[in-house]
């Protein structure tokens, strides 16, 4: 999936093998952006998780731990306004 995020194209992509629980790599070139979230998470970690990468794309001088806040702040929010993911 082909999101836009900071005004940059981003491949996302859910994966069911990561070292982590997501990650993002940013070469500076659109073709090779890319976003990878762990299939194997509770609904609301995988919330949080995509949230996370998001803002690492949108601020990508933010700290790790300001991203981590941030992220869990607005996926808790999202979750308790309903937002789920849809089945593909």
């Amino acid at each position: 999936m082909r999101v836009k995020l900071n005004g940059k194209w981003w491949n996302l992509r859910f994966v069911p093998q990561l070292r982590d629980y997501g990650d993002m790599v940013d070469p500076g070139k659109a073709s090779g952006r890319r976003i990878r979230i762990w299939t194997w998470q509770a609904d609301e970690e995988l919330l949080d998780t995509i949230v996370h990468e998001a803002l690492h794309c949108i601020e990508p001088d933010w700290t790790e731990e300001k991203v981590t806040e941030a992220a869990k702040e607005l996926a808790r929010l999202l979750w308790r306004l309903g937002y789920r993911r849809q089945p593909d």
